[in-house]
């Protein structure tokens, strides 16, 4: 009898890291995909400074700069398409603006919805990747964003600091 308790203790606990184990790998899909959009926003913006008509004075150029147009939808852009499974996302959801901009795109299925999000130029520029997924299909949403913004030298910088909510719902 003891063999079998034991036996039960020891599968319930396997079962439960093995769940855990899981779900954190599925979050590390949110993860790598936010940091890479929020690269890819910071290089655009760098770079924005060139898409200037020509013979813009350089400081007038780097007060120009700013990030790629906001998502008008996330991808998937149904929600439901990743609560407690994955979405196939195709070419033509990532040929648009600004994910063609970020050269960003995820071939293999996914658990999360990812968004963009950009407002201003220059200093005042700022920009949100975004995921969005709810791994179990209780209802309750796992977000990552991540921003950037420009430093005092309009240097676009990532943040440091992944915002998390439910992380591990």
């Amino acid at each position: 009898m003891n063999g079998i308790a034991l036996l039960c203790v020891v599968s319930a606990l396997a079962m439960y890291f093995v769940a855990r184990y899981v779900r954190h790998a599925k979050t590390a899909e949110a993860v790598g995909s936010v940091k890479a959009i929020a690269e890819g926003a910071a290089a655009y913006y760098e770079a924005s400074a060139s898409m200037q008509p020509a013979g813009t004075q350089p400081d007038a150029a780097r007060a120009m700069r700013h990030f790629p147009g906001t998502s008008r939808t996330s991808v998937p852009p149904d929600p439901n398409n990743v609560r407690a499974k994955r979405y196939q996302s195709s070419l033509a959801d990532w040929s648009t603006s600004p994910w063609f901009e970020l050269h960003f795109s995820i071939p293999q299925p996914q658990f999360y919805a990812y968004s963009f999000e950009s407002q201003g130029r220059g200093a005042e520029a700022t920009a949100t990747a975004t995921a969005h997924g709810d791994l179990d299909g209780n209802g309750v949403t796992s977000t990552y964003s991540l921003t950037v913004a420009p430093d005092a030298e309009l240097h676009a910088k990532v943040s440091p600091t992944m915002e998390r909510s439910n992380a591990e719902e």
